[in-house]
């Protein structure tokens, strides 16, 4: 097997090695290579490509891009991805992939296409956020085409997407929230008991779907979020946690209130038709018996209808989580409590997440710091320790000033209990 070499500029090389016949057409078929360097670098990577087109390593140097996703989706399916995951990438390549690089060979894929596909999607009045999701995924296949010596080398390291800065969390105040519950609770009783406990405890949309009355400690006062209800196109999925552990939340009084009240209304429901209320029932649910959970999009769904009661268009369900956090946030708890309450599997990200709701904290501490008895610098004998006062004013500027009196109150550890809605759900 030959292999041919033309420089085409200064120090860009052209290589080519005949890999036999295709069985199907019976044509020749033609492996090219770009390469840049030295005509000695060249050569070798010439006998390098001739053994690889002799060991078959050029298998799939005819796929194409669309070839390459379905596979690739294949095999992230056969390696157990759930269902929600797949139909994600399914409908991704089918609306936004396939159409615009579907029919492109992996070998003639280039960087700039991959530029002009961004650009255009952008210009379609998708946001950044979407684009830099369609980015992820040809990176990701492009990456295991590498691994099945499909290509040599992705040109996705070489695209450029759009930065993409996450938006900044505006949920709506704990005045917003109360009005929307009140608003719901007098249409359905049971979105509305959701939706307290939504926001009051961060929850996911699907783990709430999720909850048994098994994961409710009354006596304890928690909750413990051990899975999550997914739809997808078979239907609905029960999976882990997106951190794929279990956790347990702290209940506050006015949600264990509502939890009861909702039970005592579910259990009747129950008894309506018959039947008991298993502890292995879930909390929210449109069957009789609760035998079945509240499928995640019908929550969506309603939430949609019910807001426009509260005059909250602009809210979503996922909101609910975001209230949730930044009230904690703004209330001085730590980060790793807050991430562990919202099921974040790093604090890093619930930092980067809500970090503009820190400020007030990062006040709180300051005021503490500002009440710590440190000498007093501000008089004159002690300029000299600013910036630019000169040398050390001795012993006498050190020792400083008789103590403040009032130093060391802290003003964050009064016994404050902090109201998280003004009142329950009225049931």
């Amino acid at each position: 097997m030959a292999g041919t070499m033309r420089e085409r500029q200064p120090g860009v090389w052209e290589l080519r090695v005949r890999a036999g016949r295709d069985p199907l057409t019976g044509k020749h078929r033609q492996i090219s290579r770009t390469f840049r360097g030295s005509g000695r670098q060249a050569s070798k990577a010439l006998a390098r490509l001739v053994t690889e087109a002799q060991n078959g390593s050029h298998a799939g140097s005819d796929k194409t891009v669309g070839e390459l996703l379905d596979r690739w989706i294949d095999h992230l399916e056969a390696r157990g991805r759930t269902p929600k995951t797949i139909d994600g990438y399914r409908s991704l390549a089918r609306a936004r992939l396939e159409p615009a690089l579907g029919t492109v060979k992996l070998r003639r894929l280039t960087p700039v296409q991959l530029d002009d596909l961004y650009q255009s999607l952008l210009g379609a009045g998708l946001s950044p956020v979407y684009v830099r999701h369609c980015h992820a995924a040809l990176s990701t296949a492009l990456r295991q085409a590498v691994k099945w010596d499909w290509i040599d080398r992705s040109p996705a390291e070489r695209a450029t997407p759009p930065g993409a800065m996450p938006p900044e969390v505006s949920p709506p105040d704990a005045e917003g929230i109360s009005r929307l519950i009140s608003a719901v609770e007098k249409v359905d009783p049971d979105m509305a008991s959701m939706l307290f406990v939504a926001a009051t405890t961060g929850c996911r949309r699907g783990e709430l779907c999720g909850l048994r009355w098994s994961d409710l400690e009354v006596d304890k006062a928690t909750v413990t979020v051990r899975r999550s209800i997914s739809d997808t196109s078979r239907g609905v999925e029960v999976k882990d946690p997106k951190t794929h552990r279990a956790r347990r939340i702290s209940l506050d009084a006015a949600t264990v209130s509502v939890l009861t009240t909702h039970h005592e209304r579910v259990e009747q429901r129950a008894r309506d038709i018959g039947s008991e209320l298993s502890s292995e029932a879930y909390i929210w649910s449109q069957e009789g018996d609760s035998r079945t959970p509240w499928k995640p999009d019908r929550v969506t769904d309603a939430f949609r209808t019910h807001r426009k009661r509260a005059d909250l268009e602009h809210v979503n369900f996922h909101h609910l989580r975001n209230f949730s956090a930044t009230t904690l946030a703004g209330a001085g708890v730590d980060v790793r409590t807050i991430a562990e309450r919202l099921g974040h599997e790093n604090p890093a990200i619930t930092l980067r997440t809500y970090a503009h709701f820190l400020e007030a904290t990062d006040r709180q501490a300051a005021e503490v710091m500002g009440k710590l008895a440190l000498p007093d610098l501000s008089n004159t004998e002690s300029q000299s320790l600013l910036p630019g006062g000169g040398d050390l004013a001795g012993e006498e500027a050190l020792d400083g000033p008789a103590r403040n009196p009032d130093a060391g109150t802290d003003s964050m550890h009064g016994d404050r209990k902090l109201s998280v809605l003004d009142r329950p759900v009225e049931s």
